[in-house]
């Protein structure tokens, strides 16, 4: 009787642990992007390289461990793989000065923006040039944009030039591997110049801009926008 009664038990258990989970996945979207006060969407890398976004889920405790989205180049981003519920979401780790949070409601197909007043303004001063030995040459001017009440105004570090043979032109993505050249705060609104340490392969187009740091404890680069250079053969 015994045993029967074991292997009845045995039986149970092992329907009780095929059964079907329940738990519904993922069910909402969340995308929006990243603007200065104007409007205008920062310039950045992709992927982590240069800001992410802090989510911490309210929804269901309230000591939530954060997990984080990635900003696109373009200064969008997008998770279509979200719980909806109550989210505490954050910019962090940018070349902008930092902001507070948002609690944002995540229900359906939820857009979300965000406003940062960016360390730098980096603007092309005429079109990336190839010199006769193929080198790519770049000039360029950077702006220091004011913060909001009560936050410091961190100095100029460094400007970079980038290359790649690809749209996703960065610190993370470049085929320029010389080093940063430092710069000051009196350089503002003045025309810079930065040319490529090595000559570039004939006949390709490449990808060029700039990156420009202050010195925060992320160090993470203020971009000009892509602009593209054929060299030729």
């Amino acid at each position: 009787m015994k045993k029967i009664f074991f292997n009845l038990m045995i039986l149970v258990l092992t329907f009780h642990s095929c059964e079907i989970d329940n738990f519904e996945g993922p069910d909402a979207s969340l995308q929006g992007e990243i603007v200065d006060p104007n409007g205008k969407r920062l310039e950045l890398e992709q992927g982590q390289g240069s800001a992410r976004i802090r989510m911490e889920d309210f929804g269901f405790t309230e000591t939530p461990v954060p997990f984080y989205l990635n900003f696109k180049m373009d200064g969008t981003y997008i998770n279509t793989k979200v719980f909806a519920s109550k989210y505490y979401i954050t910019p962090i780790d940018g070349p902008f000065f930092p902001v507070l949070g948002d609690t944002v409601e995540v229900v359906g197909n939820t857009t979300h923006n965000f406003t940062v007043i960016p360390y730098l303004d980096v603007e092309w001063d005429g079109d990336p040039q190839v010199t006769a030995d193929k080198k790519v040459v770049a000039n360029f001017k950077f702006k220091r944009n004011e913060p909001s009440a009560g936050a410091a105004k961190p100095d100029v570090l460094d400007y970079q030039l980038f290359i790649s043979t690809t749209k996703y032109v960065g610190n993370n993505n470049s085929v320029s591997n010389g080093q940063p050249t430092s710069v000051g705060n009196a350089a503002e609104g003045t025309s810079l110049s930065i040319t490529s340490q090595n000559p570039m392969k004939y006949a390709t187009t490449y990808y060029v801009r700039v990156g420009v740091r202050v010195d925060d404890s992320f160090k993470k680069y203020n971009y000009s926008s892509v602009k593209t250079v054929q060299i030729p053969e």
